[in-house]
């Protein structure tokens, strides 16, 4: 019974060094390496200073801002009639920030499913550039520029998104 308890810490020790460090030293190693930015939170730096990160979205509740999708996460059902009042609430608040326009994006009106998503679509950005361009008092050109520059194509589908915080930085440096 000794030499079998023995035989089983030595295991468990063993076992302790080999996944618990080597393992961990080298996944974070291989990580350094290959994917620095991605593993140590992609940040965004403005000013020498982190602001954020590409990877979490940041609410924006001044106009003269992008703003994001809903923080607040829903386990609602799609087809709920709970789901429907949140969704027509949050139509009718966009087009009241928007009066210029008419149909709302879907993701400005559905929440995130994380709850930190840090983009919105390109529609999204678009459908709130009179509403920016008024606040900022810029011509909506400049504001499209923007969009454009910062606009990414989604590797699987034919869809085009915007970081907001990156798009909100820019558009803070173009009024400096």
């Amino acid at each position: 019974m000794k030499k079998s308890l023995f035989s089983s810490l030595r295991f468990l020790l063993l076992g302790l060094v080999i996944f618990g460090g080597v393992y961990t030293l080298v996944i974070t190693g291989i990580g350094q390496l290959f994917f620095s930015e991605q593993a140590n939170g992609s940040k965004i730096i403005s000013d020498n200073q982190v602001v954020g990160s590409k990877l979490i979205g940041q609410s924006f509740q001044q106009d003269k801002y992008f703003s994001g999708r809903d923080a607040k996460v829903s386990q609602l059902s799609p087809v709920s009639k709970k789901q429907e009042k949140l969704v027509q609430k949050r139509v009718i608040n966009e087009l009241e920030k928007n009066p210029t326009q008419k149909e709302v994006p879907i993701d400005l009106v559905t929440a995130s499913a994380s709850g930190v998503d840090p983009d919105i679509s390109l529609e999204a950005a678009e459908f709130q550039i009179d509403r920016i361009a008024k606040e900022r008092e810029l011509p909506k050109e400049k504001i499209q520029g923007l969009i454009d520059k910062y606009c990414q194509k989604d590797w699987f589908s034919n869809r085009y998104f915007v970081n907001v915080l990156q798009l909100n930085l820019a558009l803070d440096k173009l009024r400096a």
